[in-house]
């Protein structure tokens, strides 16, 4: 694996965690946000931190490429990326899920909505790091 390919794959991973979590969290999710705004930082706040979402999803893209790559087998890249995503979800979007439904005063129905799309994103971000990392077939 060249390091070119593991940066492409933290970058794309990156930009996939930014996209995803922007429609997940102001698109999809943005009208139970507002009825709940009591509870989330002013939108000004949360543009003043903005940087730690950031460092965040960098943090995530760097790290599933890290232990993809330790772990990557030759065999179909899809159906690794597949298995390896719902690990990460299993690792992150879910107990992380679980811990602000227990943090936080809202619904079961905002925590699966979590659990829902931060899983997906986990799962497609798994399949993404596998297409780039895939290894080369033995000849």
């Amino acid at each position: 694996m060249t390091m070119k390919r593991k940066i492409l794959a933290v970058v794309a991973g990156f930009v996939l965690l930014v996209a995803g979590r922007y429609l997940i969290h102001s698109v999809w999710l943005a009208g139970v946000y507002a009825a709940n705004a009591t509870l989330w930082r002013t939108q000004t706040d949360m543009l003043h931190h903005l940087w730690a979402i950031h460092l965040a999803n960098l943090t995530l893209a760097t790290a599933a490429v890290l232990i993809y790559v330790r772990g990557v087998k030759t065999r179909p890249w899809l159906g690794q990326g597949i298995r390896y995503g719902f690990l990460l979800a299993l690792a992150t979007a879910i107990p992380q899920s679980m811990v602000e439904y227990f943090t936080y005063p809202v619904t079961s129905t905002i925590a699966v909505q979590w659990i829902i799309g931060e899983g997906a994103l986990a799962v497609l971000l798994g399949v993404v790091v596998a297409a780039i990392c895939r290894p080369k077939p033995a000849a």
